[in-house]
């Protein structure tokens, strides 16, 4: 038994080594050790091939989706980016959008061009002047007086909205007035009511506004002056003082601070003399000038009685 399988065994290790030996000889006698030392890439590649396995289904689909929303993520941020420009300015408010409402005109309001107008005294402006320029030891009926609205041109060279308040015997003259100063580019400070400085005149007076109506007294004096019916305009106050003169020769100029301007020889901005155009159309309405009285100057008062 032991050599009973002896014979087949060496038959078949002889078939065995004249396979290898002619293996050999078909591939020019190299080995695959010899191959390889030849061709390192080709043996680096086919190795990592052989211990890199096929990746499983769930690791593509999850190297996908992470792939599509890094994408998505980079879409989105560029779009961001696109979608989001740099503010130009503040938002408008709603006072911005909508335009202010003028009040509601009165029935008896006489429109001499757009923006020039008077009427009698409403309710509401009797509010806002009780106890200031009308105090309530005036002696004027507010029937005698007028409101009116009007535009100027201020020293900024913008058309702007005025008001004041005059004599109803003068309305019709401030109307025709103040338009020919706005449409002949005549620059006016300011026209609000004195009654926005608490019915002081020496304040309204250094804020160079433009008022007329305001029961008051002449200055130095207990005689009511001709503002406290309506009847005088200050324009430009600041520009063309009030001068008084004292026995001593001093003088006293009003406001404070426009000492300059009385000096009439001197040119500047603003100044009203017999050239100005205001001047001109104050005179060729009846009023007359402070800038003409002898015993003092009020270069800046027109008046009409």
């Amino acid at each position: 038994m032991k050599f009973k399988y002896l014979k087949e065994f060496t038959l078949l290790a002889g078939v065995i080594a004249i396979a290898a030996i002619g293996a050999r000889l078909l591939a020019g006698g190299e080995t695959l050790s010899d191959y390889a030392k030849k061709n390192p890439d080709a043996a680096i590649t086919s190795s990592t091939e052989a211990e890199s396995p096929e990746p499983r289904q769930d690791d593509v689909y999850e190297a996908s989706a992470s792939t599509a929303e890094s994408a998505s993520d980079s879409s989105t941020a560029e779009a961001s980016m696109i979608a989001e420009p740099e503010p130009v300015g503040e938002p408008e408010t709603e006072a911005e959008i909508k335009p202010e409402l003028e009040p509601e005109p009165s029935p008896e309001r006489i429109t001499y061009m757009d923006g020039f107008y008077y009427e009698p005294i409403s309710n509401e402006i009797f509010k806002r002047i009780s106890g200031i320029s009308y105090p309530v030891d005036c002696t004027v009926s507010l029937d005698e007086l007028r409101y009116v609205g009007l535009k100027y041109v201020d020293f900024n060279g913008e058309i702007q909205t005025g008001e004041l308040i005059c004599n109803k015997a003068l309305a019709q003259d401030m109307v025709e007035i103040f338009y020919e100063l706005c449409t002949n580019d005549y620059r006016i400070e300011s026209v609000k009511l004195v009654d926005e400085f608490g019915g002081d005149d020496t304040a309204s007076m250094l804020a160079n506004n433009t008022s007329c109506f305001n029961y008051r007294v002449v200055e130095g004096t207990t005689r009511l002056s001709n503002h406290a019916y309506g009847r005088a305009i200050d324009l430009n106050p600041f520009y063309n003082p009030y001068v008084t003169y004292n026995k001593d020769g001093t003088t006293n100029i009003s406001p404070e601070g426009s000492e300059a301007y009385a000096d009439r020889s001197a040119s500047f901005p603003y100044k009203i003399d017999e050239n100005d155009l205001a001047y001109k159309l104050f005179k060729e309405h009846g009023f007359k000038w402070g800038g003409d009285w002898n015993n003092s100057k009020d270069y800046q008062h027109f008046e009409k009685k």
